[in-house]
């Protein structure tokens, strides 16, 4: 009996070990996969405030410059937790939560760097007022996209995850080094694994908008369509 119960014991931890890791496997979470191969979107770290990353401040210190760079970030990432809701997975809307929460001081202090700036370059406080208004509404209005919205989504949530791990007073560093990525993922792209195209037409066929050849809002056919170029 004793050689038997050692046995089984032994079979057991054999067994137990090499569940574990499919357990393992199995208990991981999900992360969120819009294409089977992602479009490359990588781009080198700013040097600076770059031209192409954001609305031009003429003049900005090297301190009003990164304080643009970590507010272009927080924009994009902000967008992203208002368009990608479509894919939960992505958990761009939580991403921005808790970066907000986590780098609530840089974030501030951005801001009022930025503001800042716009006092001293202004005629007046109001004047300054205004344009970091305007600012503000070009920040959010370049992130926008509608053909690009996957490639940007995916782009997104997988910068701000890494935006989470990121040391409370790196997140300045952290915009330097992911912005160029992040406005990359703005441009269209697809499925990288199996290249799949849009459909597109190089022009379209119209009726003919003459009163005769409507009748009850039904087309007369007679009056054939019109070729317009694309």
């Amino acid at each position: 009996p004793a050689p038997i119960v050692t046995g089984l014991i032994i079979m057991f931890l054999r067994f137990s070990f090499l569940a574990l890791p499919l357990a393992c496997l199995a208990a991981s979470p999900a992360t969120a996969q819009l294409f089977w191969a992602n479009p490359d979107v990588t781009g080198a770290p700013l040097n600076g405030y770059e031209v192409g990353m954001g609305s031009p401040l003429p003049g900005a210190t090297p301190a009003e410059q990164k304080a643009a760079i970590t507010w272009n970030m927080r924009s994009g990432l902000n967008v992203a937790a208002l368009q990608c809701g479509f894919e939960p997975t992505l958990r761009t809307l939580e991403n921005y939560n808790a970066i907000l929460t986590n780098h609530n001081a840089e974030l501030t202090a951005a801001f009022t760097t930025l503001s800042n700036y716009f006092k001293r370059t202004s005629k007046t406080v109001k004047a300054g007022q205004t344009e970091l208004d305007r600012f503000g509404t070009r920040t959010y209005s370049g992130f926008s996209t509608v053909l690009a919205q996957l490639n940007f989504c995916t782009t997104a949530g997988r910068i701000g995850r890494r935006g989470l791990f990121t040391p409370r007073g790196y997140f300045g560093t952290f915009a330097s080094e992911h912005l160029r990525e992040l406005r990359n993922g703005l441009k269209f792209a697809g499925e990288q694994q199996f290249r799949f195209y849009p459909l597109t037409t190089s022009g379209v066929m119209l009726p003919s908008f003459d009163d005769k050849c409507w009748k009850k809002t039904k087309y007369q056919q007679k009056c054939g369509f019109t070729y317009l170029k694309g």
